[in-house]
């Protein structure tokens, strides 16, 4: 069943998590990126254009890392509490991201994680029995309340 009617604001509390399957391939992000727009959408509706757009970047930035490699299936999963934010992407490879400098001649990245902390995210990688979980968090310290957009700051 469908709503026309959008839910109320979130202005406290956790919510989530919301934990999305990703197809596998070329499709992964923007699969990603469309989900991440409805999470943000419902969560916070008056997020600033600037604010969802780094938002929608280190998900793509995650999900392209994830698929690229990876083998197998991965999922995001986006987690909100008390205006924080945590951007998490699992995949089966127990391999941690390292950062490394970017290449900017023959395509091959490097620019992910570097993106994600310069957008203030805090990247860490938490290890599991069949793979990885890397996330991409938002605190009080990397991202205040009013970045997020929420009913008393934004």
């Amino acid at each position: 069943m469908t709503s026309t009617t959008a839910p109320p604001p979130v202005t406290a509390g956790r919510i989530g998590p919301q934990t999305i399957p990703l197809p596998t391939g070329p499709e992964a992000a923007p699969h990603a990126r469309r989900a991440a727009v409805a999470f943000l959408r419902r969560i916070r509706p008056s997020l600033a254009p600037e604010r969802s757009d780094d938002v929608l970047l280190i998900v793509s930035e995650l999900v392209t890392n994830a698929v690229r490699h990876a083998p197998g299936p991965s999922t995001l999963t986006l987690t909100t509490a008390a205006g924080d934010l945590d951007i998490a992407v699992t995949d089966c490879s127990r391999v941690p991201p390292a950062p490394r400098v970017p290449d900017l001649t023959d395509g091959t990245g490097g620019m992910g994680l570097h993106i994600a902390e310069d957008l203030g995210a805090r990247v860490f990688t938490e290890p599991l029995p069949h793979g990885k979980c890397v996330h991409a968090a938002f605190d009080g310290t990397g991202c205040p309340q009013d970045r997020l957009g929420t009913a008393s700051g934004g």
